[in-house]
């Protein structure tokens, strides 16, 4: 009966301890990850189609690139991303604790379970990583748990490492080989005599991986044998990814020593649990500093309102310093669709033509593409917001990537290109929550007199050139001109155009400009910082100042910023800060002061 309370209070304990641990990473997730669940969410599309899934199960890993698939398509929905990582990670370490426990016959290595539990948390914030690897790596703490369970006979657990390491790499990959380490380490601690008998499991699982090489299932060994295989192949893997498999092997090494001590003193069972917190909190605490990027964490918020046209919460998030290119392009789509890029452009941080076209440094990754593919939708160059979200496209796990999968169907049904717009539409129709927007872009098929009536296909189907030419042969405020001429209507060409001229301190091309389109159609007034711009061009001319009808009060206030510049100027230093104040909205203040560039 005693024996029977301990046993009860210890499972109570432990319950209690992994209870309190699932919410305290589920709070923890849900208050720094949320934009990064729904940015995740955005890097793949699962499809409820046979070829698909028999696709992805074909490949070594592809049941656990399965699972991961279909989970985190629930990302898109608040807390879902919060909550199903949070199980996976805490099952994990419930089931790294069943591990040890079987080895060691005791409880008293629970609070090293947590370890894995972080380290995979390290690898859930880089959106680079594979949500597979984290499921994988559940099912290998399974099977381990599976194979200690059979401690009475060596023979059965020979038969079953044997046949579950041939499984386990073909439907999680090669953390296999971790699987098949873990056991050999056992039995080398426990059973040193038979212990060459676990080293044919290792012997599998490396047989498996070189056919998958040499038979092109995989890329290199690398590949075949590392965790290597759950991060995206173009990019090196960071040192952090291989830190979940060492830990598990250390874990088992650990038990293994303590296996040989039958009783511990109280003070002793204090020191061992006391060191276990300590290892614990210092690897959390290293796990937040790691996890918390305020740079990369804002650009996935912008990106999530940008997915969803939110354009007044992208403005009011941009106030103050944008020291970051994302951030600046982010907000220039958001005043343009407001239909206030021309006014208030210089209300805002800006930081040179590389605000709008990004710098080449980052321009090829791909959501710096996804993100140009909306610029250049938003100015109406239908053609090159095309080419971006195909290129960003290919970078895709798997069929495509939710936003530029959309892109593409508007774009396509806008050149009339019908046939690809249907193979586009019909992949998203077998999705579980884009199939209805899928559904409702089918009227446009084939069907001219739909897409020229609706407000947006239409109005950038007007905004295609009349005669084909070759995109930036001239520049792209060359094709932007041409565009505003093809549509006037299209206002944020116009501007977008304008706003490059005067963010390149240009300002020769921007008195072109204005002289050319002011009073037509494609230019009937200028904006508030279009107006600013002209008294710079023409200072002391009044009369050039009138023929584009310069408003009174910006005429008033550039007198008060002239009269400013005059009382300071023999204060060069602090004359940029006392005139930000009062002037930084303005495109003088820009012109005189502003920075083209960003220190990174």
């Amino acid at each position: 009966m005693k024996k029977y309370k301990i046993t009860s209070s210890g499972c109570l304990a432990q319950a209690g301890f992994w209870a309190v641990a699932f919410v305290a990473l589920f709070v923890y997730l849900q208050k720094i990850g949320v934009y990064h669940f729904y940015y995740a969410e955005q890097e793949q599309l699962f499809l409820f189609d046979g070829d698909y899934v028999a696709s992805l199960i074909s490949e070594p890993g592809g049941v656990a690139r399965l699972v991961a698939e279909f989970l985190i398509q629930f990302f898109v929905f608040k807390y879902v991303g919060a909550l199903i990582s949070s199980l996976l990670l805490i099952a994990i370490g419930v089931v790294t604790a069943g591990v040890l426990k079987k080895i060691c016959c005791s409880q008293r290595l629970t609070p090293l379970s947590i370890l894995p539990v972080i380290t995979l948390l390290y690898l859930h914030f880089d959106i680079n990583y594979y949500y597979s690897g984290t499921v994988a790596y559940l099912m290998m703490a399974l099977c381990l748990n599976g194979y200690f369970s059979l401690r009475n006979s060596f023979k059965i657990r020979f038969l079953y490492a044997i046949a579950v390491s041939v499984c386990l790499y073909i439907a999680a990959g090669p953390v296999a080989l971790l699987f098949a380490v873990c056991v050999f380490v056992y039995e080398l601690l426990t059973c040193f005599k038979k212990a060459y008998f676990a080293l044919l499991t290792v012997l599998a699982v490396t047989v498996l991986g070189w056919l998958g090489v040499y038979f092109t299932f995989t890329e290199n060994c690398k590949m075949a044998f590392l965790p290597d295989i759950y991060f995206i192949a173009k990019l090196p893997p960071p040192a952090t990814i291989y830190y979940s498999w060492a830990c598990m092997v250390l874990l088992v090494v650990a038990a293994c020593l303590f296996r040989r001590i039958n009783a511990v003193s109280m003070m002793q069972k204090v020191i061992l649990y006391g060191f276990q917190a300590v290892c614990a909190v210092v690897l959390m605490v290293y796990a937040v500093k790691q996890n918390i990027q305020p740079r990369t964490d804002f650009f996935k918020e912008l990106n999530s309102y940008m997915q969803h046209e939110q354009w007044d919460e992208i403005t009011a998030g941009c106030r103050g310093e944008l020291k970051n290119y994302l951030y600046i392009s982010c907000l220039n789509v958001a005043l343009a669709e407001k239909n206030e890029l021309g006014d208030r452009l210089f209300a805002y941080d800006q930081r040179g033509v590389q605000g709008i076209m990004l710098p080449m440094s980052i321009g090829k990754a791909a959501h710096a593409l996804l993100l140009m593919s909306d610029v250049y939708f938003s100015m109406g160059h239908i053609a090159l917001a095309q080419r971006m979200a195909f290129e960003a496209n290919i970078s895709a796990l798997g069929v495509g990537k939710p936003h530029s999968l959309k892109r593409l169907i508007r774009t396509n049904l806008i050149f009339g290109n019908y046939s690809v717009a249907e193979k586009y539409i019909s992949w998203m129709e077998h999705t579980l929550f884009y199939k209805s927007w899928a559904a409702t872009q089918r009227r446009f098929l084939y069907n001219d007199a739909a897409v020229n009536a609706d407000p947006l296909l239409g109005m950038k189907r007007r905004c295609i050139p009349s005669a084909n030419t070759l995109s930036e042969l001239y520049g792209i405020t060359n094709d932007l001109l041409i565009i505003a001429e093809q549509n006037p209507q299209h206002t944020a060409t116009i501007q977008y155009a304008g706003a490059l001229c005067l963010l390149a301190k240009m300002i020769p091309d921007f008195k072109t400009l204005i002289e050319k389109y002011y009073g037509t159609p494609v230019l009937p007034v200028l904006p508030r910082s279009f107006q600013e711009a002209v008294i710079i061009i023409a200072e002391q001319d009044i009369d050039y100042w009138k023929r584009f009808d310069i408003q009174e009060d910006i005429i008033n206030r550039y007198s008060q910023f002239r009269n400013s510049v005059m009382a300071n100027r023999n204060n060069p230093n602090a004359l940029p800060s006392l005139l930000k104040r009062s002037f930084g909205d303005t495109y003088w203040y820009y012109y005189m002061f502003a920075s083209n560039s960003i220190n990174k």
